[in-house]
């Protein structure tokens, strides 16, 4: 046993605990932060060790110098944390284990409800046909003219350039299934985004096998780290409350972990990883930040900023906390769903019924705002030379006429739950009072819009006039919409080594981040760059948190607290979804897919060689949403004998996922059939 062992032990026996001095006193005691109910605060520790002794002067030890993190009683130890399990967490994870870390993933959510954004967004990923310089050049075009640090948009480049062959070598995906989705339309319109751009022309959309908004690219990341269960530990339902920083050196040495009802210290003893995402469910950050009042988040419910406030409160910088993400019609809306419901979006990539023809979007006070037939890139416009989100009313409404009522109702333009929000009346005046505007405002808006089509010129909103139709007076519908948020790219700011930097712009010292929490996009953003980000900074920030550091800077005097912490695998919830074990009997088949709110499990009864019945046996879906895929879908796959047959059947247009989910799982029992 060393000296400094054996002088840490006799210590912790009492030998010498009146020695501390008043400076490391008021040192611990400042940085002092709620702990289990049941368990004394390194604060509380240190100021009993610091009552006069009783013993004589003479028979005092001097203390060996100890570092800040002997002084906290730690629950848990690891080489790395990692804060969110959603892609990028996941790849930041799986690559610190890579690396020989031991490694604890934290996730908020129970994990049937975890993956963020990355479970539930198309699954797309930016590539760029390794070629590096076209990409760089591409990327630098996106920012518009804003500062990004060169190094930054290098790294970002290269990892774009090389992002199928990284997927490939790095996370075994099968190269011979993925897909470039250039030539498939509507998402052609995204692949590149922004063509008039240098560099665009070596731009794609790729995904890693033949399917979109399946879920497919974050269940296999996600399947990486549970493959590594001997190196990774998740705890589910444990959100990260507060880093646990020293207070002289800056550095972030563990984690704050609420588990059970108890707040539990978390040692991290290389690095902490944070990918909790961005805030776009944070009410009062998204009216501060991007000035929206009525919206409603596209992907997951659960971004609330949490790693942003706990990187600030540790010191951190922040950029692009005005980026962010929409959707793809009417400036990116969705039709009006209740607070806490995600958005049910009007994709509108082509022309259609709901933003051409006698069809207007405009706020309280009757006044058009935007070009309604514009297709609109990830929620932004174009504006003088760039595309930029719009600024949005505090509420808004779609109002059409009877034709355009017609047209809408025989292409089926707005789905059967919304249907009944749509208000016709017989009046301009009926139609601005819904509105809340005056009649005569609304008035004038329909007559100006009448002349802008009937002249071919819209001086307005520039909107083209082949898609305007002069209002047929012979009635006016009205049916509020909110604009929606796919994702915030606001954060903590990094570098190019996925280390956070404080605002004197110097890394905290520990401390990385990976995905959209602070992610590189400022102005114009490229589809699938979100998830190439995951990966590329996911990979770079378990290299650099794995990676040994030097010891932690010693304070003379310092006042150490036993404890014996939790280590790799003895606490995980890893594989414990999904585990349920189901009868069956002759002909019968179990199957299970990836839904919005986790595992969608079916068993399929078959009747010869073909479907006879499918019966889902659990979910997690929301009600009156992704049940109504399980609901109208279930039956359509009678009859089906192939994988082909079942992506064919109709998905549910307000609940992709879930349709999509159910798809999967009819193939997977499917695939058991002898």
């Amino acid at each position: 046993m060393s000296k400094r062992e054996v002088s840490r032990r006799d210590f912790l026996k009492g030998t010498a605990a009146g020695a501390a001095s008043l400076a490391v006193t008021g040192l611990l005691g400042a940085c002092s932060s709620a702990q289990e109910p049941e368990t004394a605060t390194a604060a509380e520790t240190a100021t009993e060790a610091t009552q006069p002794s009783t013993e004589p002067a003479e028979s005092q030890q001097p203390l060996e110098p100890y570092t800040y993190a002997d002084t906290i009683g730690w629950d848990a130890e690891y080489d790395v944390v990692v804060l969110g399990i959603g892609a990028s967490g996941c790849v930041a994870a799986k690559t610190a284990a890579d690396e020989g870390a031991g490694v604890l993933i934290v996730e908020k959510m129970s994990e049937a409800h975890a993956g963020g954004n990355s479970k539930v967004c198309g699954q797309l990923f930016a590539y760029g046909n390794n070629d590096p310089e076209s990409t760089l050049m591409y990327y630098k075009a996106l920012a518009g003219g804003r500062q990004v640090p060169e190094a930054m948009l290098k790294t970002i480049a290269d990892g774009v350039a090389g992002m199928a062959d990284n997927l490939a070598d790095a996370f075994e995906f099968d190269s011979s299934q993925f897909m470039d989705w250039t030539p498939v339309a509507p998402i052609n319109n995204m692949s590149p985004e922004y063509p008039e751009l240098p560099g665009s022309e070596k731009i794609g959309l790729w995904t890693t096998h033949q399917g979109i908004s399946d879920s497919y690219l974050y269940t296999n990341l996600k399947q990486r780290v549970l493959d590594r269960s001997s190196q990774i530990d998740i705890w589910f339902e444990s959100p990260a409350q507060e880093l646990i920083q020293d207070p002289v050196s800056k550095t972030i040495i563990g984690v704050k972990v609420l588990r059970g009802g108890s707040v539990r210290n978390v040692r991290a003893i290389n690095g902490v990883v944070v990918c909790t995402g961005g805030f776009e469910d944070d009410k009062e950050m998204v009216q501060h930040y991007l000035n929206l009042i009525d919206y409603a988040p596209i992907g997951g419910l659960y971004n609330t900023g949490d790693g942003i406030k706990m990187c600030q409160k540790a010191g951190a910088d922040l950029w692009h906390m005005n980026a962010y993400e929409g959707g793809f019609g009417l400036g990116g809306t969705s039709f009006y769903v209740n607070e806490g419901e995600n958005a049910s979006q009007i994709q509108v990539l082509t022309q259609g019924p709901l933003n051409t023809g006698s069809c207007i979007l405009v706020g309280t006070d009757g006044e058009r705002f935007l070009n309604e037939s514009e297709v609109v890139r990830h929620g932004h416009m174009y504006h003088n030379g760039l595309w930029v989100n719009p600024h949005f009313p505090e509420k808004m409404f779609l109002l059409f006429d009877q034709t355009q009522y017609e047209l809408i109702e025989s292409e089926g333009s707005i789905p059967e739950r919304f249907r009944g929000d749509v208000k016709g009346f017989d009046t301009i005046s009926e139609a601005a009072e819904a509105i809340g505007c005056t009649s005569q405002r609304l008035t004038e808006t329909i007559e100006d819009y009448n002349s802008f089509a009937k002249n071919g010129k819209d001086y307005a909103c520039s909107r083209n006039p082949e898609h305007m139709r002069a209002f047929d007076g012979a009635k006016y519908y009205v049916v509020q919409l909110k604009c929606e948020i796919l994702n915030t790219q606001g954060g903590p700011k990094r570098n190019e080594n996925a280390e956070i930097l404080d605002t004197d712009g110097n890394p905290i010292p520990h401390l990385y981040s990976a995905g959209e929490m602070g992610g590189i996009t400022c102005e114009m953003y490229q589809g699938g760059t979100n998830i190439a980000e995951c990966i590329i900074f996911g990979q770079i920030a378990g290299r650099s948190a794995a990676a040994p550091k030097e010891a932690l800077p010693a304070y003379e005097n310092a006042v150490p607290v036993a404890s014996s912490p939790k280590k790799l695998g003895d606490e995980t919830d890893a594989g414990q979804q999904g585990n349920t074990n189901y009868e069956t009997g002759d002909n019968e088949y179990i199957g299970t897919g990836t839904g919005m709110n986790g595992s969608v499990t079916v068993k399929v009864t078959m009747d010869g060689d073909a479907i006879g019945s499918v019966e889902v046996l659990e979910h997690n879906e929301t009600d009156g949403i992704g049940t109504l895929a399980i609901d109208q879908m279930t039956g359509k796959f009678a009859g089906l004998s192939t994988a082909e047959e079942i992506d064919g059947v109709d998905t549910v247009s307000s609940a992709t996922i879930t349709s999509k989910a159910l798809q999967e799982a009819v193939k997977d029992a499917l695939s058991q059939v002898k």
